[in-house]
C-alpha cells in the first residue's frame, strides 16, 4: 500500500508523505551533522510539512503522556514535548503513535519500554511502507550528483541503482523524515567532503536524524 507518498519536491508539495492507504533556509551557522537548525522553529515553518508535524507531535506527547505517567498524575514532561520537533515526517510519527498505542493497550503491564517499542514500531511502520515520489526526492538528486562529483558515478547509473532498493529502504532515505530534516540530510551529503569510505560519509548525514526522529524525554 501507498503508505509513504509525496516525498519528492521539496516546498511544491502539501505533505512528506500520504496517510491515506497504506527560500528553504534554515538558521546561521547550519550544523549538518547533527541538525542542530532544527531547534529555530520560525525557520522550519518555510516546508510546507511543518503544520502536519507539529499536530503529529502533539498526538505522539498525548500518548506518551497517557502511559508513561505515573497513575492518576499529570505528565510533567507534556510541555517540553510539545515543543519538540521530531525529524521524522508526520505520517512516521503518526503511524508509530498508533502502533505505541495499540501496544500499550494490548500488553499492558507488561509493555515493552519506550526505546524498546519506538524501535520495534519503528521497524513496522517502515516495513509496510510504500514509498512514492523517491527518485524526485531531494535526499536521493543530492546523494547522486554527490556520487558523481566523489566517485564518478553517472547521475543515472546512481537513480536506477536507487530505484532497485527495496520499499523499506527507499522510504528509510527519504520519506520517513520530515522535508526540514531531508533539507538538512540533503546539506550534509552536498557539503561534506568526498571520502575513501563514501558509504560510511553518506550513512553519517542519517545518524542524527535516525536518532530523532521521534520525541524521547530528557530522563
Amino acid at each position: 500500500m501507498d503508505l509513504f507518498s509525496g516525498a519528492g519536491v521539496l516546498v511544491r508539495q502539501t505533505d512528506a508523505m500520504n496517510l491515506n492507504g497504506r527560500s528553504n533556509i534554515f538558521c546561521a551557522g547550519l550544523a549538518l551533522a547533527v541538525l542542530g537548525p532544527l531547534a529555530c522553529k520560525s525557520t522550519l515553518a518555510v516546508f510546507p510539512d511543518a503544520q502536519s508535524l507539529v499536530s503529529a507531535q502533539h498526538g505522539w506527547c498525548a500518548e506518551l503522556a497517557r502511559f508513561e505517567a505515573p497513575q492518576d498524575q499529570a505528565w510533567g514532561q507534556l510541555a517540553a514535548c510539545r515543543k519538540g520537533t521530531p525529524t521524522g515526517s508526520a505520517p512516521f510519527v503518526v503511524q508509530l503513535t498508533a502502533c505505541y498505542r495499540q501496544h500499550h493497550e494490548s500488553e499492558g503491564e507488561n509493555a515493552l519500554d519506550m526505546g524498546a517499542l519506538v524501535a520495534r514500531c519503528s521497524e513496522t511502520v517502515l516495513a509496510a511502507a510504500e514509498p512514492a515520489g523517491f527518485k524526485g526526492s531531494e535526499p536521493v538528486r543530492t546523494r547522486c550528483a554527490r556520487m558523481k562529483r566523489c566517485s564518478q558515478v553517472p547521475e543515472e547509473a546512481c537513480l536506477q541503482a536507487l530505484e532497485n532498493l527495496d520499499p523499506m529502504q527507499k522510504v528509510s532515505l527519504t520519506s520517513a523524515y520530515s522535508l526540514a530534516a531531508q533539507h538538512a540530510i540533503a546539506q550534509c551529503l552536498e557539503a561534506s567532503a568526498c571520502a575513501p569510505d563514501e558509504d560510511a560519509a553518506q550513512r553519517a548525514c542519517y545518524d542524527a536524524p535516525q536518532k530523532e526522529r521521534v520525541w524521547f524525554p530528557s530522563n
